[in-house]
């Protein structure tokens, strides 16, 4: 009997055990007959979306895996990451793999670094990295996975985010190395997609519907959303959404500001509208957020 399909491609949240916002594993698995032992029934090539970035350092002989319909190959010591919101599923081939894996909450990750990785408008490919660049990846892997082994102190915390940024930090350091002239080697709807995200980056306070984009762009608003849908999967109103809710975990996480105070910085003037607009998105209440990630 055909297997039914399913009417929307899942997505995957941050689990609530894990601490600060971010999960940090190594694995070693030198066979796909290994691999696949450990996945069964309907988790074997289930494609999903993943709410986090999730950023691999991987030593290999050869993997590929799928990301939004795309395949993409990494061979030897390699850095590659998938940014929230991206299709992909569990690895398609592989030989002799091991390596580290980090998922993490947008909001934990630095600015400068996220610009980076979100510059990438197209499938990011993995980076192979020389051999100092690999040690360093190493020593802040191991390092970071020690602290978060060791007994937790007063510091720990703040230590951990420290080295986590560094992990991620040292992969941004590739991509931009990396990056590619956008003006003539993307689509038209990548440029188009791009322009629309550097507007939303320095406007999310003061637009907040999908026209008023459009207006600004000089774009139809069919078109300016079905470019950023064909680039990424999700409508305009999906990425404005995303851009107030990253910034109010910010400030609920870093800040004492309450609700009222993070709705009106954001501009909104009914924060009870806000409240539900980041329980919808985050799936998750404002005041349970902060509880979740400060306790």
């Amino acid at each position: 009997m055909k297997q039914k399909k399913q009417q929307v491609i899942p997505i995957h949240r941050m689990g609530a055990q894990a601490s600060l916002g971010m999960e940090f594993s190594y694995f070693d698995i030198d066979s796909e007959n290994e691999f696949a032992a450990g996945i069964t029934g309907s988790d074997k090539n289930m494609v999903h979306r993943d709410d986090y970035y999730l950023f691999m350092f991987l030593t290999t002989e050869e993997v590929f895996l799928t990301v939004d319909f795309e395949e993409v190959r990494a061979v030897g010591d390699t850095v590659f990451y998938v940014r929230p919101g991206q299709v992909h599923g569990v690895p398609t081939h592989f030989r002799k793999t091991e390596g580290w894996f980090l998922a993490i909450d947008s909001m934990l990750v630095e600015k400068e670094y996220r610009n980076t990785f979100e510059g990438q408008i197209l499938v990011p490919r993995p980076i192979t990295l020389d051999a100092s660049v690999s040690a360093r990846m190493s020593e802040t892997a191991r390092l970071l996975h020690a602290t978060m082994q060791a007994k937790p102190t007063a510091f720990s915390n703040g230590i951990i985010l420290n080295l986590v940024n560094v992990f991620i930090g040292i992969i941004a350091e590739q991509y931009a190395g990396r990056q590619e002239n956008l003006l003539h080697l993307k689509s038209r709807s990548a440029l188009i997609t791009y322009q629309f995200k550097e507007l939303l980056s320095g406007n999310f306070k003061t637009l907040k519907s999908p026209i008023q984009y459009a207006e600004e762009l000089n774009y139809s608003l069919s078109h300016l959303n079905e470019s950023v849908r064909n680039i990424t999967g999700f409508p305009i109103s999906y990425w404005i959404h995303q851009q107030v809710i990253m910034e109010a975990k910010r400030l609920l996480y870093y800040t004492d500001m309450d609700v009222r105070e993070i709705a009106f910085s954001l501009g909104y003037e009914d924060h009870t509208y806000f409240s539900r607009l980041f329980s919808k998105v985050a799936g998750i209440p404002p005041g349970a957020f902060r509880r979740k990630f400060r306790e």
